[in-house]
């Protein structure tokens, strides 16, 4: 037996193989060879026999992380408010991975969305093993010049989509020996961060969240993993920003497909913590040791420079 592909998994196996067995024995069925690999990657928590359900999937880590999961071979559920980017993503999905995916279009802004999300996988029979909390917004600027509609829906598309999703999935999750739920926070949960003072508290939010949640699971086999990356190059905006913010951003940002592949790897090895790529865990590091109000004033300096 021998690996030929790890992402996807994929074997060849070698010798007297046969689709019968011979009356001494001596060959292997194909169906005994697919019965073996399917009881050790049970054994060591691999298998995935469900859906994968990624909300925000239409651009970004979203769409990385459905794509991820497609290349092993795992149906997907996409779920956007961009009903145009959603097919592409399913034709993109279906032609290069041969697996099902299946589009939602809604617009998780919507207080009503999470509950429709879960009355159609009930109703197609859609039992999800993966749930993939994506969805989130941003933005960067002093908060006495925000909007109350800019705040409003940043909290709401932030937290709340995060908490019903999960919920209202648990039964099916618990229902399988191993499952999956990932939150995506980022870097600047365990600081305050100025000018970006209503994101970063967001995902604090998260992070603390998805780590109490972690802890009350453990004995029912639903592993909750939480994903803090640094800086991302998702598109040109978020490329400039990057660019602009000196040696330190550039040195712990990361392509969305390296960041996209470490998180979902991480998660399957049973990782709750994920950090994606050396720079970003070394800024961690020195967040943690650096005193509180210095952490402060550079994250301060530095998103207020960008802005300027």
């Amino acid at each position: 037996v021998q690996f030929t592909s790890v992402s996807p998994y994929r074997v060849i196996v070698s010798g007297r193989i046969k689709h019968f067995i011979s009356a001494f024995g001596e060959h292997v069925i194909g169906k005994e060879v697919e019965q073996a690999i399917n009881e050790a990657m049970k054994k060591f928590k691999f298998y995935i026999s469900g859906h994968c359900l990624v909300s925000g999937s239409s651009s970004g880590i979203g769409k990385a992380i459905a794509l991820e999961f497609a290349s092993k071979g795992v149906p997907i559920v996409a779920v956007s408010k961009d009903k145009i980017a959603l097919i592409k993503l399913k034709n993109e999905i279906k032609s290069v991975f041969d697996v099902d995916c299946y589009i939602l279009n809604k617009d998780l802004l919507d207080e009503k969305s999470p509950l429709e999300i879960y009355q159609w996988c009930m109703d197609n029979k859609i039992d999800v093993q993966i749930l993939i909390n994506n969805i989130g917004l941003g933005y960067s600027g002093s908060f006495e010049d925000s909007c109350e509609k800019s705040n409003e829906d940043l909290v709401r598309l932030n937290l709340f989509p995060m908490l019903h999703l999960t919920r209202l999935f648990l039964p099916t999750l618990k229902s399988y020996n191993n499952s999956y739920v990932l939150n995506m926070s980022s870097l600047g949960h365990c600081i305050p961060i100025p000018y970006k003072a209503l994101y970063a508290a967001s995902k604090a939010f998260v992070y603390s969240f998805s780590k109490a949640l972690s802890e009350e699971l453990k004995s029912v086999n639903v592993q909750v993993s939480v994903s803090c990356p640094a800086g991302v190059y998702t598109n040109p905006h978020v490329v400039q920003r990057i660019n602009s913010g000196g040696i330190i951003a550039k040195w712990t940002s990361l392509s969305v497909g390296r960041v996209s592949y470490f998180i979902v790897n991480s998660m399957l090895k049973g990782k709750k913590t994920i950090v994606p790529g050396i720079g970003a865990k070394f800024l961690l590091f020195l967040m943690r040791v650096l005193p509180e109000s210095l952490n402060i004033l550079i994250a301060g300096r530095m998103i207020k420079k960008n802005e300027g």
